[in-house]
């Protein structure tokens, strides 16, 4: 089985993350293609290296606010679809994979002028609504639909055929390396200023979607408690150059507040030996689906507290491996890190229970079979 994987995105992030390591799970079991643009995907096309995975890097537009991409998006479209198309053709790929989310169009239509069948890939739960509306209009181009989470299945529930078939799947996690029983290597410097202190960290592209006001927020009510000297809370991730004008929003917040102990780590190509530093995981988010970065960080048994958004509170089981709450009280949150503060024996057993979910729900192995289970269905193989 040959699937060409398609993304319009070439920003490392969740979607892309997934794309790779599903991708190197099924080596040997059916042939994956993943195809993304050439602009931006330097640490995608170094991720795909490290695993061996063939992938394709072409000159794909994206859409975007950003106006002299938008219109390079709505000229250059037309031809990089016929570019698409070609490719799955001399490829001889069975089935076309589009990740990614709702607005990307390129490989639905790419499938169908190949005369090939789709897939597409649905992970988010909040979007414009000219997308919603362009998304209804071609969503009976798709063979099937994979969607991320429960949340955005039914965020989708009136835009897809209904007659088509639909599945959900989570996005995975490689517990085997992502396990606290590891040593990992790096980053000595952090982890030797951040000696005896408290770690609330958080991994993430730094974006409004996160909700990082509310971390910033959250920091602030639990140094007026604790004490600014005692606690550090660390975002680890890229700030990208269309969203530097919000990492200066939140450096003024922090100004505004007076938080001083916010520490914005910047990209890491392994977050690991950070993230088993943390002694919690704070999730401010205002939209998810399933999220990689929570699943990592329950992985490495930390105790989590996040907002209810996508998935979240099918695996995280509220007073049991962490904590949920509502998007942006950061009242809520604070006094919910601040009870895993308190008590290290609760952190260490909510811990505990997170990892074993990991393990038995949203481990890679189990995902990826399921990817290709999905794979055959829509091929009609056994």
């Amino acid at each position: 089985m040959n699937v060409a994987n398609i993304i319009e995105e070439g920003k490392l992030g969740g979607p892309q993350i997934r794309m790779v390591r599903v991708a190197a799970a099924l080596a040997g079991r059916m042939d994956t293609l993943v195809v993304m643009p050439l602009a931006n995907s330097k640490p995608f096309r170094e991720a795909c290296d490290a695993l061996h995975v063939d992938y394709r890097a072409l000159p794909l537009t994206r859409m975007t606010k950003e106006w002299r991409v938008a219109l390079g998006y709505l000229f250059f479209s037309p031809f990089e679809v016929f570019q698409l198309a070609r490719l799955v053709r001399r490829t001889k790929a069975d089935l076309v994979h589009v990740s990614g989310g709702s607005w990307q169009v390129k490989g639905v239509i790419a499938a169908r002028l190949a005369r090939v069948p789709c897939v597409w890939h649905l992970n988010d739960t909040m979007m414009p609504g000219f997308i919603r509306k362009m998304f209804r209009m071609l969503s009976g181009s798709a063979s099937g639909y994979i969607f991320a989470s429960e949340r955005t299945q039914a965020y989708y529930a009136g835009l897809v055929d209904a007659c088509k078939p639909r599945f959900v799947v989570p996005a995975p996690v490689n517990t085997d390396e992502f396990d606290p029983a590891l040593v990992y290597e790096g980053d000595e410097e952090f982890l030797q200023h951040w000696v005896g202190k408290i770690v609330v960290g958080v991994t993430a592209n730094v974006n409004r979607v996160k909700g990082l006001e509310t971390f910033v927020r959250v920091a602030g009510r639990l140094n007026a408690r604790y004490g600014s000297e005692n606690l550090v809370f660390a975002c680890v991730g890229p700030v990208h150059a269309n969203q530097r004008r919000y990492h200066e929003k939140l450096l003024a917040l922090c100004g505004e507040l007076g938080v001083t102990n916010v520490e914005f780590v910047g990209a890491r190509s392994d977050v690991r030996p950070l993230l088993k530093r943390f002694d919690v995981y704070l999730c401010t988010s205002v939209a998810e689906s399933s999220p990689i970065s929570v699943w990592e960080a329950m992985a490495m048994a930390k105790p989590v507290v996040s907002t209810d958004v996508g998935d979240v509170p099918l695996y995280i089981k509220d007073g049991e491996s962490g904590f949920v709450t509502e998007v942006g009280d950061d009242a809520a949150l604070a006094q919910k890190v601040g009870l895993l503060i308190d008590d290290a024996g609760l952190r260490a057993r909510f811990g505990n229970n997170a990892r074993r979910t990991t393990v038995d729900k949203l481990d890679l192995a189990i995902c990826a079979d399921r990817h290709l289970a999905v794979y055959r269905a829509l091929l009609g193989e056994r």
